[in-house]
C-alpha cells in the first residue's frame, strides 16, 4: 500500500506516514473547499470535506472509524500548511484557513 510522508507545520521534525490514496482524496477536497470561500474554520472545513466526499460518492469504507475523516483532514491540513498550499489567517481564534494562490 503506497504511503506519503506528511509534514507537520507545528513540528517540522515529525512526519506522518499516510495512505497515499486517502491523502490525495482529502487533499483535493480541502483545496476545492478552500477555493470556494475566502477562509474557513477547521470545524467548517471538516464539514465541507465530509460533504465533498459524500457528493463525490467516495466510499466511506476508506474512512471506517469514527473520527477518521476528521483525523485525515487535520493531518493533511497540517501538511498543506507546511508545503505552503494553505495558510492560517493571522490573529483568528478559532483557527481559520485559506488557500494560497501562487502567482506566476
Amino acid at each position: 500500500m503506497p504511503s506519503i510522508k506528511a509534514l507537520n507545520v507545528n513540528h517540522p521534525e515529525h512526519q506522518e506516514n499516510l495512505n497515499k490514496n486517502k491523502y490525495e482524496i482529502i487533499r483535493e477536497a480541502i483545496l476545492i473547499c478552500l477555493s470556494n470561500v475566502d477562509e474557513l474554520s477547521f470545524p467548517d472545513l471538516e464539514d465541507q470535506v465530509r460533504d465533498h466526499l459524500l457528493r463525490n460518492k467516495v466510499s466511506m469504507e476508506l474512512f471506517p472509524k469514527p473520527g477518521s475523516v476528521r483525523w485525515y483532514t487535520k493531518a493533511v491540513q497540517l501538511d498543506l500548511e507546511a508545503r505552503g498550499e494553505i495558510e492560517r489567517v493571522p490573529k483568528q481564534v478559532p483557527l481559520r484557513f485559506r488557500r494560497i494562490i501562487k502567482k506566476g
